[in-house]
């Protein structure tokens, strides 16, 4: 397995300090910026005559990077509709630019013990699906000890600045009827025009695919149709996603995974085997034992590179392969197939018995730069056994 070296970390954490130092004199935001103008505004459009019989509750509040769950005061039932819209972000490292906005942080659950779920952006309206206290919390995706929202004490949430306004909307009827009559009332830095987009045109995960729920929903991924065929299309703007399919599959040295693909733009143009560049696009195979194999496209690494992912917990479960990094092929689309047992054995060790899922990543969360692709014609195969994933 490759190993990065001290001597290449230094040169690519050189050039994304120039390039901090570049932007300091017009550094780029993380979004809307949250404080009481963004409370005035949203508390003026919630209160317009059109707007307020339609609202059941409405709250903002102010979350922080050291801070853990916020009750909202507002108490919900299933199915009903809450819509948050939210400005600010926090900062990891302001001279290397690295920060993550109120877009893919923000985290919502019906008190201790209830499911979380993520808002798939700053603009966004979710169903609820238990009842209870609402409760919040702003926080980097991932670092999860369990689905109802403990906090894992092996990643405390240190070294962050910054903060996340929240402005969360109860509806008393459909999500849709009172975005529209907020929009006729007005607007702040484009967020009700956002979420009325989104609850008129929602980009649901393709038929039998999930977002991992460590990560949350996103609007990452579409189904669509191609010359390809039947594909999926991938958009990331500053944000993660990971797409699931179930695939109970036996490992035995004949399991080749077949996909193809077009990579039309990357989300990273420096070396991803560090954190602050880990923004790629991949297909992955997740087996039994817990590890993933993922085949990335690479900005600068060679290909055959193998690596560990370089970002906390991940770098227990995930091992990155480059298998293309050729910037002739970009646009292209290209046939792929791999031994899934004889890659395992190269990239990680003794192979495990059987595949459990197959991945769709995207990542751009660090370098907040857009990263376009499409897959089609995804299977698992062992002889004659296929199982057609896509």
């Amino acid at each position: 397995m490759s190993q990065r070296s001290g001597l290449s970390t230094a040169a690519t954490l050189a050039r994304l300090a120039l390039r901090g130092a570049g932007r300091m004199l017009k550094p780029r935001s993380l979004g809307p910026a949250a404080g009481p103008a963004f409370e005035r505004k949203m508390t003026t459009l919630v209160a317009d005559p059109a707007v307020a019989p339609l609202v059941k509750e409405m709250r903002c509040v102010t979350l922080r990077p050291d801070e853990g769950w916020q009750d909202t005061g507002i108490d919900i039932e299933p199915g009903d509709e809450v819509t948050v819209l939210a400005a600010g972000g926090f900062w990891a490292s302001r001279p290397l630019n690295l920060g993550f906005g109120a877009g893919i942080g923000l985290w919502l659950r019906a008190g201790a013990g209830h499911a979380i779920c993520k808002t798939p952006g700053n603009a966004s309206t979710v169903t609820t699906a238990e009842g209870g206290p609402l409760q919040i919390v702003a926080k980097p995706p991932g670092e999860w000890a369990d689905e109802s929202g403990t906090f894992d004490p092996a990643f405390p949430r240190v070294g962050l600045t910054g903060e996340i306004g929240a402005c969360l909307i109860l509806w008393r009827g459909p999500a849709l009827a009172g975005l529209e009559a907020m929009a006729r009332a007005g607007d702040h830095e484009g967020l009700v025009a956002r979420a009325l987009e989104e609850a008129r045109n929602p980009v649901p995960p393709p038929p039998g695919w999930r977002y991992l729920w460590r990560l949350g929903d996103g609007r990452i991924f579409r189904e669509a149709q191609s010359r390809e065929g039947h594909s999926i299309c991938c958009h990331t703007s500053g944000d993660v996603g990971i797409l699931q399919f179930p695939a109970d599959f036996p490992l035995t040295e004949n399991t080749q995974l077949r996909w193809r693909w077009k990579v039309d733009r990357l989300p990273c143009d420096l070396p991803e085997d560090i954190q602050p560049t880990h923004d790629y696009l991949s297909i992955a195979v997740e087996y039994d034992n817990g590890q993933d194999l993922t085949y990335m496209w690479s900005s600068s690494l060679a290909e055959g590179t193998i690596f560990r992912c370089p970002l906390p917990y991940w770098d227990q479960v995930e091992t990155h392969w480059v298998l293309r990094s050729n910037a002739a092929d970009l646009g292209r689309w290209l046939e792929e197939e791999r031994p899934l047992r004889a890659d395992y054995a190269a990239a990680i060790g003794t192979p495990p018995a059987r595949i459990t899922r197959v991945w769709l990543i995207a990542v751009s969360v660090f370098q907040r730069r857009e990263g376009i692709c499409e897959y089609a014609g995804i299977e698992l195969a062992d002889g004659d056994r296929v199982l057609k994933i896509l």
